[in-house]
């Protein structure tokens, strides 16, 4: 017998008892997975569906339909999900649970809300303090005027103080103002983006009482095109302003 033969009778039934093991294992698997686990839990093993962003109603027709149950176990705030939707599923997929066990769901309550604070007869400043503490921001700043030579003080907020908001939304203020209004010259404003120069506007006191919106080809969206009162043109504090400005078909 030459070396070639001695090597091929040498490998040969090292092979053979691979491939028995291998096979062995193959069928202990199919075994265990179709005879053994659903003794063990007696039962079909199910594979849990992805119920995370579901109002509960559907939620719970996902489960009915796989052949399992759900459980509510808890609410938290969130501001990812509305309120009523599942925020939290235990077990999540690709596990698997015994037809009519139950999947644990936390249910979301919405973003978090927070009551605004009082803050009439404040100074702005006082007020944007206040609000910023109690989780809120300042939103668009209105002024009314007197005669009587009184102090800036806030008169009103919208949503009203005592009411449930949600935590990081814009409270409007109405200042009042007393003495004489000033006057200013008119900023030119042409150009402008529209939402920048509305909130420096409202800042300042004065009010945007019109928006014409134009359809301009070769122009950005929400560019200032025109203005009333023009540049230059003096204007009293709180006075009102009008913009034509661009937009996209």
């Amino acid at each position: 017998m030459d070396e070639r033969g001695l090597k091929r009778g040498k490998y040969h039934p090292l092979i053979f008892y691979v491939f028995m093991i291998l096979g062995a294992l193959l069928i202990g698997i199919i075994i265990f997975n179709s005879i053994i686990l659903p003794l063990i839990t007696g039962g079909d093993i199910i594979i849990v569906p992805e119920i995370t962003g579901l109002t509960l109603k559907r939620a719970e027709e996902e489960c009915k339909r796989a052949g399992l149950n759900l459980i509510v176990v808890g609410q938290k705030y969130s501001d990812e999900f509305p309120q009523g939707f599942i925020l939290e599923q235990d077990p999540e997929p690709p596990k698997g649970l015994k037809r009519g066990r139950a999947i644990k769901v936390v249910l979301s309550n919405g973003p978090r809300r927070e009551v605004v604070p009082e803050l009439r007869g404040s100074s702005l400043k006082e007020a944007e303090m206040r609000l910023k503490s109690a989780g809120f921001r300042v939103g668009r700043v209105a002024r009314v005027f007197t005669d009587d030579k009184v102090s800036v003080r806030v008169l009103e907020t919208f949503p009203p103080a005592g009411t449930e908001a949600r935590k990081g939304r814009a409270v409007d203020i109405l200042l009042v103002v007393g003495g004489e209004k000033k006057r200013y010259m008119m900023p030119n404003l042409v150009g402008m983006d529209f939402p920048f120069a509305r909130e420096v506007l409202d800042k300042m006191g004065f009010h945007i009482t019109k928006v014409v919106r134009e359809i301009k080809s070769g122009e950005f969206p929400d560019k200032i095109l025109s203005q009333n009162p023009e540049a230059g043109e003096l204007i009293e504090e709180g006075g009102s302003i009008e913009l034509v400005v661009s937009a996209v078909e």
